[in-house]
C-alpha cells in the first residue's frame, strides 16, 4: 500500500520507451562529461537571452540600477534552481531538460498588478498561485480525459502561434512606424539559416552546436550590417563583477489581495498548460512509438513549478515559465539527456554570481533572437499539428480543433476584440494562448457529452467479421483511439470469429468494447465452450503439409489462428462468465 508521501509526491517510475534513431543522446542516456556541460551552456546562454524580461520587470516597478541588478541576478539564480529542480528525477520534477526563463505572458500582469497594488501585493498572488500549481498537481493523473492529444496539439500549435509575431517583430526590426530593417532581416535569416544547415547535415558533433553556431553566425551579421545595438558594451561598466544573488532586494512583506490573487490564478492555469506542453513535447521527442504522455511526469513538473513559484513570490520576483526556445534547441542538437538540464540549471546558478556575463548574453542582438523564436515557433507548430491529429478524427473530435484555433488565432488577428472586451476579462482575452488552450479544454468537454465509453453490437453471422471492423472504428473515432490500435483489434476480432465458427461455435455471437485511454478492450460473447488459446507456436508450413487427415489440419489451424490471436492482441483469455463463454482481449492504447 503507497504511503502517504507517496500519495502526495509520487515518486518517479520506470517509462518505456522506443528510442528515436535521430537522437544523438537520449533521455535517460549519459552523455560524456565535456559534452554535458558543453550542451549545458548552450541552453543556460538561450535562457539568459530572455533574461531581458527580468530587467524589463525590474525597471518597471521603479527599482534603482543596483536594485535592477539584485532582481535581475536573483532571477537567475531561481531559474537555474527551476531547472535543475525540473532535470533531476525526482519527486519534484519530471526529470527532463525543461529550462526555465522569465515569463514574457506574465510581465505585464506583474508589473500592474505592483503598479496598483504594490509589490507586496504581486508577491503575495505569486505565492498563493504557486500553492495552487502544487495542489493541482495533484489532480492531474485523474484528467487524463480532460487532457486528450488534440487539446494538448492545440496547446502546443497555439504556442507556436503565439512566438511567430514576437519572432517575426525582432526579426525583421520592426519599429512603431511600421518600418523595416534589412540589416534585421539578413542577420535573422543567417540565424535561420545557419541552425537549419547545421541540424541537418552537419557532422554529429557539430550538430550539438546548433543553435551557438546560428546564434553566432547571426551576431556576426548584425554587427557588419548595423543591425546591433551600438554602445551595448558600455553597459556593462555599471555591473559588478561579482554579486551573491537574492541580496541587496528590499522587500516589503507579502500582501494578498482577492483581486490580484485572482489574476494571477487565471494567468497561472495557462502557465501549467504551457508547461504540459513542454513535457509533451519532451516527452515525444524520446520515444518513436510514443503514444500518450505519462500524466504523473506531467503532476511532478507542475509541483516542481509551483515550489519555484512560491520562492520567486517570496523574494519578489517575476514568477518562471518554461522555455520553447530550448525545446527547439535539444531537437536540432538531438541530445535530450536530463543531466544536460541539469547542467544548464548549475550554470545558470553559477552565472548569478556574475551580472557582467548575464549583462553581456542579455546584449544578443534583437534579430538573431527572432530568428530563434522563428525556427522554435516552426517547430512547435509541426509538432502541435501532429498531436493534435494523432487519434482517429470524428466531428466532435474535428469541432474542438478546429474551433478552438479559430479562437485563439482571432484573438491574435483582431486585438481589437480584446480591447471591447470587458476589462476583467482582458487578462484572458488578449493571449490567443490562453483563448485557443481554455477554448480546447472546454470544447472538449462540452462535446465529449453523450459519447458512451462501453458500447455492445450482436453481429449477424453472415457478415459478422465486417460488422466489428466497421462498429470498431466507428466507435474509434468517437473515442478517439489510436487508428493503428483499432485496425489491429478489427483484425484480431476477424480472426478470433473465424476461429469461433471453425470450432463449432452456433449462433449470435455479441461483441462488446470498452476504452480508457489506456486500453481499448474487446469481449466476444458467445454460446458454446471456451475457444482453447494453445501456449505453444503456430506449426511452421512443413508442419501443415504434412498434417494426414482432416482432424490434424484442422488441429493445426486451430493453432495458427490462436497464435495470430495472441500477437495481435496485447492480453487475451478466454473462458465462461455464467452460463456464457467469452473470449476477451486487451490492446494497449
Amino acid at each position: 500500500m503507497p504511503s502517504l508521501l507517496d500519495r502526495l509526491l509520487p515518486p518517479p517510475r520506470a517509462w518505456k520507451r522506443a528510442r528515436p534513431e535521430e537522437l544523438l543522446y537520449a533521455l535517460n542516456e549519459a552523455p560524456p562529461v565535456g559534452l554535458t556541460l558543453n550542451m549545458g551552456m548552450q541552453h543556460a546562454f538561450l535562457s539568459l537571452m530572455f533574461s531581458l524580461y527580468a530587467v524589463v520587470a525590474g525597471q518597471a516597478i521603479g527599482l534603482e540600477p543596483a536594485g535592477v541588478s539584485a532582481f535581475v541576478s536573483g532571477s537567475i539564480f531561481l531559474l537555474g534552481v527551476a531547472t535543475l529542480l525540473q532535470a533531476v528525477p525526482s519527486r519534484l520534477g519530471a526529470g527532463m531538460i525543461l529550462v526555465a526563463i522569465p515569463s514574457a505572458a506574465r510581465l505585464s500582469i506583474f508589473i500592474s498588478v505592483a503598479g496598483n497594488y504594490g509589490l507586496g501585493a504581486a508577491m503575495g498572488a505569486t505565492i498563493v498561485s504557486g500553492i495552487a500549481a502544487i495542489g493541482f498537481a495533484r489532480l492531474i493523473p485523474r484528467l487524463r480525459a480532460v487532457f486528450p492529444p488534440e487539446v494538448i496539439g492545440v496547446v502546443v500549435l497555439m504556442l507556436g502561434l503565439s512566438l511567430v509575431g514576437t519572432g517575426l517583430s525582432r526579426g525583421v526590426g520592426l519599429t512603431a512606424a511600421g518600418e523595416v530593417s534589412q540589416a534585421a532581416i539578413v542577420s535573422a535569416l543567417a540565424t535561420i539559416a545557419c541552425i537549419i544547415a547545421v541540424s541537418l547535415w552537419a557532422p554529429p558533433v557539430l550538430r550539438r552546436l546548433a543553435m551557438v553556431v546560428g546564434a553566432l553566425a547571426g551576431t556576426l551579421v548584425a554587427v557588419l550590417t548595423g543591425a546591433a545595438e551600438p554602445g551595448g558594451l558600455a553597459s556593462l561598466s555599471a555591473l559588478p563583477p561579482l554579486a551573491v544573488p537574492l541580496l541587496g532586494l528590499d522587500l516589503p512583506a507579502p500582501s494578498f489581495a482577492l483581486a490580484p490573487i485572482a489574476v494571477f490564478l487565471v494567468a497561472q492555469l495557462i502557465g501549467v498548460m504551457d508547461l504540459f506542453g513542454g513535457v509533451l513535447s519532451m516527452d515525444k521527442m524520446n520515444d518513436a512509438q510514443w503514444r500518450r504522455v505519462d500524466m504523473s511526469v506531467v503532476a511532478r513538473a507542475v509541483t516542481g513549478m509551483g515550489l519555484v513559484h512560491v520562492a520567486q513570490g517570496a523574494t519578489g520576483l517575476l514568477a518562471s515559465g518554461t522555455s520553447s526556445a530550448n525545446l527547439g534547441l535539444a531537437h536540432a542538437t538531438g541530445v535530450t539527456a536530463w543531466r544536460v538540464g541539469a547542467a544548464a540549471g548549475l550554470v545558470l546558478m553559477a552565472t548569478a554570481f556574475c551580472p557582467m556575463v548575464a549583462g553581456l548574453i542579455a546584449l544578443t542582438p534583437a534579430p538573431v533572437i527572432g530568428g530563434i523564436l522563428v525556427y522554435t515557433a516552426a517547430f512547435l507548430i509541426v509538432s502541435g499539428m501532429g498531436l493534435a491529429t494523432s487519434r482517429m478524427m470524428n466531428t466532435q473530435r474535428g469541432f474542438t480543433v478546429g474551433l478552438a484555433l479559430v479562437c485563439g488565432t482571432g484573438v491574435m488577428l483582431l486585438p481589437a476584440l480584446a480591447h471591447a472586451s470587458p476589462g476583467w476579462s482582458r487578462v484572458i482575452v488578449t493571449s490567443g494562448l490562453t483563448v485557443g488552450s481554455v477554448a480546447a479544454v472546454l470544447l472538449n468537454a462540452l462535446l465529449r457529452i453523450g459519447v458512451r465509453q462501453t458500447a455492445v453490437l450482436v453481429l449477424d453471422p453472415a457478415s459478422e467479421a465486417r460488422q466489428a471492423a466497421e462498429f470498431l472504428e466507428r466507435q474509434g473515432r468517437a473515442w478517439g483511439a489510436r487508428a493503428e490500435v483499432v485496425v489491429r483489434a478489427g483484425v484480431a476480432l476477424g480472426e478470433a470469429l473465424e476461429a469461433l465458427r471453425q470450432a463449432g461455435t452456433e449462433g449470435r455471437v455479441t461483441l462488446s468494447a470498452s476504452f480508457d485511454e489506456f486500453n481499448l478492450r474487446c469481449r466476444l460473447e458467445h454460446a458454446g465452450t471456451p475457444l482453447p488459446l494453445a501456449a505453444e507456436d503456430a506449426p511452421d508450413a512443413a508442419a501443415l503439409m504434412a498434417a494426414e487427415g482432416e482432424d490434424a489440419l484442422n488441429e493445426a489451424m486451430r493453432r495458427v489462428s490462436a497464435a495470430l490471436i495472441a500477437r495481435l492482441a496485447d492480453r487475451v483469455r478466454a473462458g465462461r462468465r455464467g452460463e456464457v463463454a467469452e473470449l476477451v482481449f486487451e490492446f494497449e492504447h
